[in-house]
């Protein structure tokens, strides 16, 4: 019995000390196993190390080694910049590099030997590679970062195992294929893919978010529209707070008032830059939106009334550049705070009230009525745009409502009046714009001692008389003093006139002084040299006399005094300006080796070295022209032949026009003779303004009683296919009436002296600067002629200067103007401004030149030669 006990004593004591056995063996081998993982991930992040070539900080290269680093009990590197390991298993689980400017081609799959890394942020920094699919393996990945760097290529579709997933962010980067599937991302809160080259369906994506909370698609080539059933995002509905899909290629309608009233958490939408179209539904009731940007669309129709009334608790509306229309009801909202409706088809009186309103843009619409609707308005505005709009009246009995004003334009309107006091008397004014107006009196010295405004645009009104300051002589009637901040002065276009005071330079911080087109005289003040950091000074078309000041400052970009009465010699640092800067004007100023002579040249100057070797050249010249002429009255002979011998032979065209504007430049006298289908027309002739404006008018030749069956117009007998009016500033396409060709009437002005009102603020110049701009013909219709012109900036604008009688009220061609302004599409060029003139004949709109083909080219897909005839007049 006692062997039996001792037996099992035995056993349950070797049984005891196998299971000791074993504990000890596993804790060993654990302890083994999470060394030699820890060993590992540290081969892994020397590895990603070696990809880094420069490191300006020193933050990795200084701390990432070996032999220097300090490790915890498993393994782990506890002085590596950025690195954060499990305390427990010894694993990375985070490495956070941001904004460390480190260089280098990534390698992405030197990072996948982390099996426990759960946060990877790389913003910041200039790495490139591609995104490789490997990291599909990195399922523990909870947060990736890697915004505002270089990576490049595909997305792989590997990403959609990366399940684990809170936040992605692949923004500022050149990523550039269709977006992948990420159906699997269930737990993903935040996706960033802005400013790449990424596209794909947003219907497609919308229906795979489901727990998102931020979406940021911004700056990609995403397509599709809005209009999608509710089951599809009903999902992402839910859960939205932030929805950023502008500057994309979202087409079709905007969201359906059924669809938008399931963002019930929305609190940021911006849809601008796209090609939306439709109107905006009702938005219902959606307590947490408050940033509403669906600028720059083809949206139309009336706007929302939460907007006004405070249904919805927007704080930002932006709408601008669409086609909304009708008016501006009452804002009683309070909440609103920035409403951005510009560039749209707005009409009606302004809003009678703003609530509390701080930025209001309602400029480029057709909104009409008297402005001292404005005393209704509370004092919080400080930013208000009503620029290019039919508003009237003056600015009497306002005052209370520029206490907060910073910024202020209501350029080209009606208003009249003079300026108000409690404006310019604003402590907190920046810039005032009140251009192309018609206000009258004297400019208020306040404008310019202000202490802070830095910006002041008062061009093209109808100031007169002077600027006192204590102190200026009486006869001064234009003395500006100091005002240390003022950046930008424009008062050219008005009727200012007397000298400039040599107070003009105390005042060093300007940049920009435009005095063009007043009645200035006396000499231009030497001070003008102490504006070191000026940039852009025209004092064009004034009565400025004696020399031009020496040592005005390098800085300047642009210069213009042309049309004074300057003389002397260009000083050496202004003889870099083009010619135009100096003429015409100013016969007796003249350049080195030079010599004074209004007869000659645009400027009246001619060289001396060349004037007693002038004679032999006239001959020269005119044996030259003598050849010349004859082979062209030769080829005119031959054309009218060959365009008659045609007219005879064809049947299919005998009596329509030629389906084509003729293209062809004039200098001194236009072309008579029209060119047959047969024959290619020639190119367009370069000209300047100056030329085809000082051409004296050309009579047309009587017409035959009943020629107009000969002249190929469809009209019938008595009509002729193209008819010039006196104020046509070249001749329409001629045409061939009894055998004679019918010479048009040319009658323009010299100078552009009317009103150039603006449609665009991104682009402003002068009636002068568009005078003397070079312009060549690009074609002819029966509303008038087009022209290319090219200002001084070397900006390119097309000119279509209408026909005399198609214009006779200023009020209806505005209204039409601002209309054809408002169009936005990307296939329409839009319009930058327009110009009435004093006569009947000056009515010009303005668009920016676009280079492309013809219209005939793409409807029946023909194209014409060009030829080119050279410098050659016709008689």
């Amino acid at each position: 019995m006692i062997s039996v006990l001792n037996r099992m004593y035995i056993d349950l004591k070797l049984s005891f000390c196998f299971l000791l056995f074993l504990v000890i063996l596993n804790v060993v081998g654990a302890n083994d196993s999470s060394s030699v993982s820890s060993d590992s991930e540290v081969r892994s992040l020397l590895e990603f190390k070696k990809g880094i070539r420069d490191d300006p900080l020193g933050k990795i290269f200084n701390s990432w080694n070996r032999s220097t680093s300090q490790f915890n009990s498993n393994g782990c590197p506890l002085s590596w910049y950025g690195v954060i390991c499990d305390e427990v298993n010894g694993y990375v689980n985070s490495i956070v590099l941001e904004d460390l400017g480190l260089v280098g081609e990534l390698k992405f799959h030197t990072l996948t030997g982390l099996k426990m890394l759960k946060n990877l942020s790389l913003s910041g920094n200039y790495f490139s590679g591609r995104f490789v699919p490997a990291m599909g393996a990195m399922s523990s990945l909870e947060y990736l970062d890697l915004s505002r760097n270089l990576f490049y290529g595909p997305i792989p579709g590997k990403i959609n195992d990366l399940y684990n997933l809170h936040y992605l962010n692949l923004s500022s980067n050149r990523f550039n294929s269709g977006f992948p599937s990420i159906s699997n991302l269930n737990q993903l809160k935040a996706l960033d893919l802005h400013m790449n080259t990424l596209w794909g369906d947003v219907s497609d994506l919308f229906s795979e978010l489901r727990n998102v909370e931020y979406v940021d698609l911004s700056y990609n080539k995403f397509y599709g529209g809005l209009s999608m059933d509710s089951d599809k995002i009903s999902s992402l509905a839910n859960t939205i707070k932030h929805l950023d899909l502008s500057h994309n290629r979202l087409n079709g309608e905007f969201f359906s008032e059924d669809s938008i009233k399931l963002f019930r958490n929305l609190e940021f939408l911006d849809l601008g830059g796209n090609e939306i179209r439709g109107e905006v539904p009702s938005f219902g009731s959606l307590p947490a939106f408050r940033i509403l940007r669906a600028g720059n669309n083809q949206l139309f129709g009336a706007m929302p009334e939460e907007i006004f009334v405070g249904a919805v608790p927007l704080e930002e509306v932006d709408l601008s550049h669409n086609g909304f229309s009708g008016s501006i009801p009452s804002i009683n909202s309070t909440s609103l705070k920035v409403l951005n409706l510009s560039s749209n088809a707005l009409s009606g009186p302004l809003p009678s009230t703003l609530g509390v309103s701080v930025i209001i843009d309602l400029s480029r619409n057709q909104i009409s009525g008297d402005i001292s609707i404005m005393q209704n308005w509370g004092d919080t505005l400080q930013v208000l745009d009503l620029s290019s709009n039919d508003l009237s009246g003056s600015f009497q009995n306002l005052s209370s409502q520029f206490g907060g004003l910073v910024t202020i334009r209501i350029s080209n309107n009606s208003l009249v009046g003079d300026l108000p006091l409690a404006l310019g008397s604003s402590v907190r004014l920046f810039e005032v714009d009140l251009s192309l107006n018609l206000l009258t009196g004297s400019i208020p010295s306040i404008f310019i001692h202000s202490m802070t405004l830095a910006k002041v645009n008062l061009s093209g009104n109808q100031f007169t008389g002077a600027i006192p300051i204590p102190g200026s002589h009486t006869t001064e009637l234009l003395v500006l003093p100091s005002a240390p901040q003022l950046e930008s002065l424009d008062l050219s276009s008005n009727s200012l006139s007397g000298s400039l005071s040599s107070n003009i330079g105390n005042m060093g911080a300007l940049k920009l002084l435009n005095l063009a087109n007043n009645s200035l005289s006396d000499h231009i003040p030497g001070e003008l040299s102490k504006l070191s950091i000026l940039e852009y000074l025209d004092l064009s078309n004034n009565k400025f006399k004696g020399k031009i000041p020496d040592k005005l400052t390098l800085s300047l970009k642009v210069f213009n005094v042309s049309y004074n009465d300057l003389s002397g010699t260009v000083p050496e640092n202004l003889r870099g300006f083009p010619i135009s800067s100096f003429h015409p004007g100013n016969p007796f100023l003249i350049f080195p080796g030079e010599i004074p002579s209004p007869d000659h040249g645009p400027g009246g100057i001619i060289n001396s070295d060349k004037h007693h070797s002038s004679k032999g050249s006239i001959k020269v010249a005119i044996i030259v022209g003598s050849v010349g002429a004859a082979v062209m009255i030769a080829f005119v002979l031959l054309a009218y032949y060959r365009a008659h011998l045609h007219e005879h032979r064809s049947t299919g065209f005998a009596h329509q026009n030629t389906g084509r504007d003729v293209k062809l430049g004039v200098f001194t006298r236009p072309s008579f003779f029209k060119f047959p289908r047969s024959t290619p027309p020639p190119t367009s002739l370069s000209f300047s303004n100056d030329q085809l404006l000082t051409s004296g008018p050309l009579h047309p030749i009587p017409e035959e009683r009943g020629g107009g069956a000969e002249s190929g117009n469809p009209g019938g007998p008595g009509s002729s296919g193209w008819k010039s009016s006196p104020g046509s500033p070249l001749s329409s396409p001629p045409n061939l009436i009894g055998g004679q060709p019918t010479m048009l009437t040319v009658d323009s002005p010299d100078r552009l002296v009317g009103e150039l009102f603006f449609l665009d603020s991104s682009l402003v110049f002068t009636a002068e600067e568009l005078s003397r701009a070079p312009a060549e013909v690009l074609g002819r219709s029966s509303h008038g002629t087009l022209y290319k012109a090219t200002l001084d900036s070397g900006h390119m604008l097309t000119v279509k200067w209408l026909r005399a009688d198609l214009v006779k009220h200023k009020k209806k061609f505005a209204g039409e103007a601002k209309k054809l302004g408002s169009i936005k599409h990307p296939n329409v060029v839009s319009l930058r401004a327009y110009y009435w003139g004093p006569m009947e004949q000056e009515r010009l709109i303005l668009a920016d030149y676009v280079l492309g083909d013809s219209l005939s080219l793409h409807l029946y897909g023909k194209s014409f030669l060009s030829i080119s005839f050279g410098y050659y007049s016709f008689f």
